[in-house]
């Protein structure tokens, strides 16, 4: 009995698995849908390309702008189609969602050519739109073209309609609500409806990206950068890891200066990211921003810098200092004598003595310039080059015809000066010969 119970209970589920599969299938349904591309100025727009998202099937437009085409239609699921233009397959241009409002509809979509053809006329397009705060309209907002003068304002039920053009934005402003900026091209996207414009008041909890007086590390970004290399140690992790860069973190500064939501955006490696992660939740609170002097809520991003330390050069060996060669003031390499050498008196370079000092010289007393022990006389003593000026000088023998003119014209050579004893023994002692004695 129980088995048969059990046998019955799987049936049972089975049969209703089979009805909820065969209802699913009986409601998914082949749609039919008609899709026309025209541009801002109502011209159709051939050969935009249309694929439905897990479909490689591409649909063109013809020259009426008109893409026809059918695509099963899931009740439970939501399909959608992109568009091209075909001058470039990889970038879309629009995309809509194939449910039953989109069977027949109208999308606006300009080609490059068009766009600049729209901002040198100056051609304007009326535009239609409703401002809504949440579900409830905003009445007497103003609507207007930035740089015309061209303004209008909401009616009681937010609704409003203004000629815009391409070259200039679309500003929409209520009171205590933040301003709102829009192109055109966001209004004729779907021409056939008003667009709605929900805005945002003042002050509440929107995270702004920017305002007028951004957050602040109290001391500067310098003093966060110095908190950071602290706190993650990321000279010794960059070292350790063997890994150099920035791990980029963004976070929410609260109307506080709190931190809240921090998250890595662009990572390194798991463990300086997480490093990074641990410094940034227990960081100090920040300057809170401002905007219209109320602080209020932004979104910030810092760099998390990691880098090894530079590597010392090594240090050179020190050398010892060439020791100078310190000659003797005697050596012949510095060509330097005593105070008693011979090169003070030496004999080549001794002047020519002349009568006059010959006359008042020691010579003809002094025993000692010719004494046997001097070293003058000594062979073995310092040999002293002749000097140019103590040799003598023999004339040349002139020719047979120089003499004979001489002679013949009575020309007669110069005598040749008798030399004085004093001069002999000068002579003497240049040559390195013992003088002879003096006669009285």
């Amino acid at each position: 009995m129980k088995r048969l119970f059990h046998i019955l209970f799987w049936i049972a589920i089975l049969q209703v698995s089979i009805c909820q599969l065969g209802a699913s299938s009986w409601e998914n349904k082949t749609q039919h849908f008609r899709i026309t591309v025209l541009n801002s100025g109502g011209d159709p727009q051939q050969g935009i390309i249309l694929k439905v998202l897990g479909y490689s099937t591409e649909y063109v437009s013809d020259e009426q702008g008109l893409i026809d085409f059918e695509q099963t239609v899931e009740n439970n699921y939501t399909r959608t189609a992109s568009l091209y233009l075909p001058t470039d397959k990889n970038r879309v241009v629009k995309t809509i969602r194939l449910d039953e409002s989109a069977q027949d509809t109208i999308l606006r979509i300009d080609r490059p050519e068009d766009l600049a053809k729209y901002k040198q006329s100056g051609k304007t397009f009326p535009v239609n739109g409703v401002v809504m705060e949440g579900n409830k309209p905003i009445p007497h907002a103003e609507i207007s073209i930035q740089g015309t003068g061209r303004h209008t304002f909401s009616d009681p039920h937010g609704a409003f309609s203004i000629d815009a053009d391409y070259s200039h934005m679309v500003m929409i402003r209520a009171e205590k609500m933040e301003n709102k900026y829009l192109d055109i091209e966001s209004f004729l996207s779907r021409p056939d409806q008003p667009l709605e414009i929900r805005m945002t008041r003042k002050g509440a909890d929107r995270i702004y990206n920017a305002v007028e007086t951004m957050p602040e590390y109290p001391g500067g970004m310098k003093a966060f950068f110095n908190y950071i290399k602290r706190k993650a140690h990321t000279t010794e992790l960059a070292e350790k890891t063997k890994k150099e860069g920035a791990v980029m973190i963004q976070f929410v500064v609260e109307k506080d200066g709190s931190i809240t939501s921090p998250s890595i955006v662009r990572g390194l490696d798991a463990r300086l990211d997480t490093a990074a992660l641990d410094a940034i939740r227990v960081m100090p609170d920040w300057i809170p921003a401002k905007d219209h002097g109320i602080n209020v809520r932004c979104k910030y991003s810092v760099p998390v810098p990691f880098k090894r330390p530079k590597p010392t050069p090594p240090s050179r060996p020190t050398t010892p200092a060439k020791k100078t060669e310190q000659t003797p003031k005697d050596s012949l390499r510095t060509h330097m004598a005593p105070s008693d050498s011979l090169k003070t008196d030496s004999l080549p370079i001794m002047k020519p003595l002349t009568v006059d000092s010959l006359k008042m010289d020691s010579l003809k007393t002094d025993t000692t310039l010719v004494a046997k022990s001097d070293t003058l006389t000594n062979k073995q003593s310092v040999q002293t080059a002749p000097s140019a000026e103590a040799t003598e000088v023999k004339p040349k023998k002139r020719n047979f015809l120089v003499r004979f003119f001489r002679w013949l014209f009575g020309i007669k050579d110069k005598e040749t000066p008798i030399e004085t004893p004093q001069e002999e023994s000068v002579k003497a002692v240049h040559e390195g010969k013992q003088p002879a004695a003096n006669k009285e």
